[in-house]
Order: structure tokens, then sequence, then C-alpha cells
């Protein structure tokens, strides 16, 4: 069904929203609510690949931080600086409201944040011998969480990881995505996954639905077949 026979489809959607699709074809409604339609379709097939990176790197991580530590190693000898650790308090903090107990190192990993876990992989405060990730996490543990590194620095990976991190984030908040290198952020998404299990990372690259998703733009604007 063309999303442009649906009145109702365009009026949804606020005029600051809109306006940036149909600025992209000067004003012409059909094809800006087209472009609409496909990247949601776009951003959607995203979300597969994206979803397996998420739980493998807060996994990968996660079983880092507590070998040979309890499994809540955030209350066993980790210091973290003031970003990261407010987010996790505000995770325990939320989970506790919810059950009025005190949440599992299960349930609390599970809840937390793809940005928590990426930012583990950041500088921390690199000045602060205790709060530098450098040399008191990545060094000594994060590194054994991407075995097929190589020579990827911590900085580039963190920067790969935040990378994808934004762009997760623009998808989940309906942003357009259709102006970006997706062919990019697709590879980029496969490439980090790899660090942390080649098997898997092949996985997604053999099953996602990106590259059928891109090759239907064309189609998705000239009849308004979309599938959302």
């Amino acid at each position: 069904m063309d999303p442009h026979t649906i009145p109702a489809f365009a009026a949804s959607l606020s005029e600051p929203r809109f306006r940036r699709y149909l600025n992209r074809y000067d004003g012409h409604h059909r094809l800006a609510i087209r472009l609409y339609a496909w990247n949601i379709e776009v951003s959607t097939a995203f979300w597969g690949p994206i979803g397996v990176l998420e739980i493998m790197l807060r996994n990968s991580i996660h079983d880092a931080l507590r070998h040979g530590r309890s499994d809540d190693w955030w209350y066993d000898g980790v210091n973290l600086a003031q970003r990261e650790a407010s987010v996790l308090q505000a995770t325990i903090n939320r989970l506790f409201d919810r059950t009025g107990r005190e949440p599992t190192p299960d349930q609390v990993v599970g809840a937390s944040t793809f940005g928590f876990w990426v930012g583990l992989t950041g500088p921390g405060v690199s000045r602060d011998r205790r709060l530098s990730y450098e040399t008191a996490l990545w060094q000594p543990r994060l590194r054994h969480a991407f075995g097929n590194l190589g020579g990827v620095s911590r900085k580039e990976l963190h920067a790969q990881l935040d990378g994808i991190r934004k762009f997760r984030n623009r998808i989940a908040h309906h942003e357009p995505i259709y102006t970006m290198n997706l062919t990019s952020m697709r590879d980029k998404i496969i490439q980090c996954a790899g660090y942390i299990d080649a098997e898997v990372s092949g996985y997604i690259a053999g099953s996602h639905r990106i590259d059928d998703a891109l090759a239907r733009q064309r189609d998705v604007l000239t009849s308004g077949s979309c599938v959302i």
C-alpha cells in the first residue's frame, strides 16, 4: 500500500519532523512521504544486527569484568568514572523501585544501556590512575573481551562502538538515517561483532536484510510499495 494514498499517515507526523523529508524533494509531498516510509523500512532492517551486537558486547564485557570476582563486579573493586557510575546506579535504582528488592547481577546487566557498555571502552578519566579505563579496565581485563581485535586500539574500538550507539539512538527516536552512509554502518556493525566472535559476525553478515532494504529505495520512491 502506498503511504501517499493515506491522508492520516502524513497528518500524524509533526510539521518539523516531516519538513526534513519535504525539503529533500523541494516540497514534493508524494516523494517525501514515501521516503519517510522507506526510512522506517531501512531502520527496522538494522535492528536485528544491532541487537545481536548489543547482547554480545554487554555479555563479553560483563564476563571479563566478573572473572575472578563476584558477578556484581561493580561492588567488588571496580572503580567507575562518574558518568558510568551514575548510569549504573540509576539502573539499579530503577530495578529496585520496580520490585522492592535488590536486583540480581543478571537483572542489572540485562537492564543496562548500550551506552553504558560502550562507555566502558572509553577513556574514563585519563589523568586519574584509579579511573583511567585504559590502565584500570582495558589492559588488565577488557581487551580479553575482544579476542579478535588484532591491532585495533581501545580508542579506535570505542570510536566505532560509539558511532553505532549514536546511530542506534537515531533509529530508536525515529530520526532520519537516509542521509547517512548506511553501507558503512552495516560494515561497522559486522566488524565490531567480529572483534568478539567471528562466527556470530559471519551469521550477521549472511542473515541481515539491510542490503534488501537499501536496494528497494528506488522502487519505494517510484511505487510507494514499502515494507515496514
